[in-house]
């Protein structure tokens, strides 16, 4: 119930910050993930999914994602053509996604949340550092918002604790 919660009061902010990239960045998907040692899950996601071969629960082992390789430094934030990028052209996410811009979701005490990111499944020559740093403020305003659900939770739980 405590998820449900927690989910429920992230949805409406990520759900206008996902569509908000999406348009900006002139891209095909905008999605967040979470991140753990072995996997990502694609936990919320707007756009045209379909081209992209990506669903919302989607989970992903770790080394065949492109989040790895950002947060890693193994490649750039923006990369508009997926396809010449030596670290991730032999994914098997590359066969459909052909421009990636993606920013790590850092909540208030260091903790990685996980990643905001935007797909297109054709290369994107127009994307630098302008929708770089539209990404940036928008996974503020998402660590944010869940940096207060789960005060928010905690201090529930608390409540009932007492």
């Amino acid at each position: 119930m405590l998820r449900r919660i927690e989910v429920a009061q992230e949805e409406d902010v990520v759900q206008q910050a996902l569509t908000a990239a999406r348009e900006r960045l002139c891209m095909d998907a905008a999605y967040i993930t979470t991140m753990d040692s072995r996997q990502q899950t694609i936990d919320a996601l707007v756009g045209d999914v379909a081209a992209l071969g990506l669903s919302e629960g989607l989970v992903v082992p770790i080394e065949q994602t492109y989040c790895r390789h950002m947060l890693s430094g193994d490649m750039p934030n923006v990369v508009p053509n997926t396809r010449v990028e030596p670290a991730v052209r032999d994914l098997i996410a590359t066969r459909t996604i052909g421009a990636y811009v993606g920013v790590p979701v850092t909540l208030a005490d260091g903790r990685l949340h996980g990643t905001l990111c935007c797909a297109s499944s054709q290369p994107q020559d127009g994307v630098g550092d302008e929708e770089l740093k539209f990404m940036q403020v928008l996974a503020g305003i998402i660590a944010s918002r869940v940096d207060q659900a789960e005060g928010d939770v905690a201090r529930l739980l608390a409540r009932r604790q007492s």
